[in-house]
């Protein structure tokens, strides 16, 4: 039986090494707040839990393990280059921002999973005027500037994990406050888009 041998890609560069202390500094401030949320009224099933959270967490290991996978996942696919990096440092402190802004005007009502929060408010303030799901969107942001530094196939592997994770996730969150919003939600969903900002 063949066996899959992982090999570390090499030293961390200065670019990587800066995006990966924003993510931590985000993680940490997403675990902290996590105490001050309101309790959990309704959740989604159990069963869609493990799918979401394959995905979510496949999609983390591939982004920040830095390990090389077997066949082209190893190749790089661009060269390193300066301007990248900068770019890839930009997008990730943008997308970082806009998912800890997103965090801070959902207040007590965030959960780590798809749930309605005891008292739930529809907040429709700040990036949620523009788009439903903007926390989901700014990490998306951030892992594609992650991935412009690490430049690997199973970094960008790992971007679609988190998308098929978040569009998955938004779409069983947008049900689940139509549900409880009625009227409200849908006229809300008509002039926002889930993801990217609706273009009319």
């Amino acid at each position: 039986m063949p066996t899959v041998r992982w090999v570390m890609l090499g030293p961390v560069s200065g670019a990587v090494a800066a995006i990966e202390l924003a993510w931590a500094a985000t993680a940490i401030y997403f675990v902290v707040s996590a105490l001050l949320t309101n309790k959990i009224k309704r959740r989604e099933p159990i069963r869609r839990r493990v799918l979401d959270a394959i995905l979510l967490f496949g999609g983390y290991f591939l982004l920040f393990s830095q390990l090389a996978l077997p066949g082209p996942s190893n190749q790089h696919f661009i060269h390193t280059q300066r301007g990248f990096e900068i770019a890839g440092v930009g997008l990730s402190y943008l997308g970082l921002a806009l998912t800890v802004w997103s965090r801070v005007r959902l207040g007590r009502y965030w959960s780590g999973v798809v749930a309605l929060k005891q008292g739930h408010r529809l907040i429709q303030s700040g990036p949620y005027r523009v788009v439903r799901h903007p926390l989901y969107s700014g990490i998306i942001l951030a892992a594609a500037g992650l991935s412009l530094c690490v430049r690997t196939w199973s970094s960008l592997l790992g971007i679609v994990f988190l998308v098929a994770c978040f569009e998955r996730r938004a779409v069983e969150e947008d049900a689940l406050l139509s549900r409880e919003f009625g009227a409200e939600f849908e006229s809300y969903r008509e002039r926002t888009g889930r993801l990217l900002p609706r273009v009319s």
